[in-house]
């Protein structure tokens, strides 16, 4: 949705249930939201959202489906390619935050479904393709640390910097934070 007066009519009815369920799912969490609240916030009867989804885990399982294949993707064409896993680190941290940034609430349903859902094996999330990439340069004595421990110092750090963006804590530009970040990341994980 772009804001614009008069465009949301135009938006088919299951991506407006998609759109309003992310933004209440993201604030209120996965308990706090009901069927009602969204249909109410969408302009519609809760009949109208059967229609399109059989129930609210289901909207859930879509929308987790839509945002890890949406980072994934930019995971696939921005940082793999990239020349040497420094040069990969380098991209990921400057993507993932500006990704959050970007998508706040998308990031902080993504945050919370790994958090309290992680167990759920049908959908793959964007994290096995990193934890893959710091197995290979672990193997490969590309960097130091245990993959998992790279992984939760990139997804930490990322995650924290958006809550202190978020709280209004940071009064710094977007370009001057991922570039300490990245410069932060690179040092914990290649020593310079």
């Amino acid at each position: 949705m772009n804001g614009k007066k008069g465009t949301w009519k135009f938006i088919p009815t299951k991506e407006k249930i998609s759109i309003v369920a992310l933004k209440l799912f993201s604030r209120k969490g996965f308990k706090g939201t009901t069927i009602k609240d969204i249909a109410k916030k969408v302009g519609i009867t809760e009949g109208a959202i059967y229609r399109h989804f059989t129930n609210k885990e289901e909207i859930i399982n879509y929308l987790i489906t839509r945002i890890s294949e949406e980072l994934r993707t930019l995971i696939e064409t921005k940082v793999l390619p990239c020349k040497g896993i420094r040069e990969q680190v380098s991209r990921l941290v400057e993507l993932l935050v500006n990704y959050a940034f970007d998508n706040p609430d998308a990031f902080r349903f993504l945050t919370v479904y790994h958090i309290l859902r992680h167990n759920n094996n049908s959908i793959q999330l964007p994290g096995s393709i990193l934890i893959n990439l710091f197995r290979k340069a672990y193997r490969k004595g590309d960097i130091k640390v245990s993959p998992e421990v790279a992984l939760s110092l990139i997804i930490g750090s990322v995650e924290r910097l958006f809550i202190l963006w978020e709280l209004n804590i940071i009064d710094l530009p977007r370009k001057q934070l991922v570039e300490e970040l990245k410069s932060a990341t690179l040092k914990a994980l290649f020593g310079c």
